[in-house]
């Protein structure tokens, strides 16, 4: 696919890339403002996934990344320099993934650059867990995904990109916030169920990372601070339950735990607040 000309300078690319590094910061004094507005615009919306297009455009390199993969599979072995490389790559397209599914009217993960970065995140879980047997396995998918023509169908699911409505955007922001509410309800929850409750705040957190860099606000970042310490406490928590799954001390799609309360204490106040705000 063809590079367009950025519409963002090269210090908001960077200021975004910056947050999106830091989107899982843990900051325990973290507090929501007073209102969190969801009147955002399909314009506003639209921004907000272009950036992070350009991000992705700009910052990921096709060829590149079919190296470090063979160089994964092949060695079972990176250097420091090749392991950031990778996160960083993942990042931008994560963060694309969850913006897309954010503020397209759809409302709706693209399906091919779904699959290929969920897969990508499954190979770095098992190389980062030193099950080569896996990484060779789970490479040969990721490299079909990275193939000229795949890639560039992703391209083009990306370009189909449809700005949500306001009203669009508030209903499946209180969705989301409602898929919270239920599991908080639970007693336990398996790892699965925990993970599908992280990514509601991933995808927020990447949400308010564009936001606070193109309409800068101190409740922008308030927000964002609040919802990136929930990601980094259940992300943390998260790896422990990946590698205890390989080493088979855990069944992740079985076993049930007790939701740890830092974090539903914080998941409580976030759909608590919001819940208030609607009703006025």
């Amino acid at each position: 696919m063809l590079k367009q000309a950025g519409t963002f300078s090269a210090e908001q690319c960077d200021a975004l890339f910056a947050a999106v590094l830091a989107h899982d910061d843990i900051d325990l004094g973290a507090q929501l403002p007073e209102t969190i507005s969801l009147d955002y615009t399909p314009d506003q919306l639209a921004r907000c996934f272009a950036i992070c297009k350009q991000l992705w455009q700009e910052g990921v390199d096709r060829a590149a990344l079919v190296e470090m993969i063979a160089t994964i599979a092949r060695q079972h072995a990176q250097t420091a320099e090749e392991q950031l490389a990778f996160k960083y790559l993942r990042a931008k397209l994560k963060h694309l993934r969850f913006a897309f599914v954010v503020c397209d009217e759809r409302h709706r993960y693209p399906r091919l650059f779904h699959w290929m970065t969920a897969i990508m995140g499954n190979l770095q879980d098992a190389f980062k867990n030193k099950q080569y047997a896996h990484v060779e396995r789970i490479a040969i998918p990721v490299r079909f995904f990275l193939s000229r023509f795949v890639y560039a169908l992703i391209g083009k699911e990306i370009d189909g990109f449809r700005p949500s409505t306001t009203e669009s955007f508030r209903r499946y922001v209180h969705g989301q916030l409602d898929f919270i509410r239920l599991n908080l309800a639970r007693d336990a929850l398996t790892s699965k169920e925990f993970h599908e409750v992280r990514k509601v705040i991933s995808r927020l957190v990447a949400l308010y990372d564009n936001l606070k860099i193109l309409y800068p606000s101190a409740d922008h970042s308030a927000v964002s601070r609040y919802l990136g310490t929930i990601n980094g406490l259940m992300g943390n928590a998260h790896d422990e339950m990946v590698a205890r799954k390989f080493d088979k001390t855990h069944d992740y799609y079985a076993d049930t735990f007790a939701l740890p309360e830092e974090i539903r204490q914080r998941l409580t106040v976030l759909v608590e607040h919001c819940e208030l705000q609607q009703r006025n």
